[in-house]
């Protein structure tokens, strides 16, 4: 592993650390998917436009099998609840419940709160350059499979590099 690659590593583990800690100040440290809440936040709490689970898991690039665990001990906490669909009994809808939506508020507090930190210093130059390289890291990492489980398939070969080391190479 060069050393980009382990710093990119250590910053992810600081940043996740970061934001357990400060999730557990405001109270809401025992929801172990706050990503998943962030997103059903999102949808309209109408009963046909609340998302299925296999919805979530293609939205956050997940296994399905990942997004039931995590919705299980959602509901079981009470931050989500599940709805049997009505145009088609065979799906459950997902809801987001009010108690899920104020631990989305705390848990963007507390986001909020660990970017500033952690951005503390950059201009908004370098933050919007910051953005387009993780914008580019994460499309480079969705083609060979990053977003989904891809176990059981060889990513392609890193592109080769365009410098030519003598003539005969």
């Amino acid at each position: 592993m060069d050393e980009s690659a382990l710093l990119l590593n250590q910053l992810f583990r600081a940043h996740h650390n970061a934001c357990m800690a400060a999730l557990a100040c405001r109270g809401v440290g025992d929801v172990g998917s706050p990503r998943l809440l962030v997103q059903l936040s999102q949808y309209p709490d109408g009963p046909d436009q609340a998302p299925t689970q296999k919805e979530l898991a293609d939205k956050l690039h997940s296994a399905p099998a990942t997004i039931a665990a995590s919705l299980k001990v959602l509901e079981r906490q009470g931050y989500v609840t599940r709805r049997v669909d009505q145009a088609d009994s065979r799906r459950n809808r997902i809801f987001i419940t009010q108690k899920g939506r104020d631990t989305v508020e705390a848990s963007f507090q507390a986001f909020q709160q660990v970017d500033d930190h952690m951005y503390l210093g950059f201009s908004q130059e370098e933050l919007a350059q910051v953005y387009r390289f993780h914008q580019r890291m994460l499309d480079n990492l969705y083609q060979i499979g990053g977003g989904k489980d891809a176990w059981g398939c060889s990513p392609p070969p890193p592109p080769e590099s365009q410098e030519r080391k003598c003539d005969t190479c």
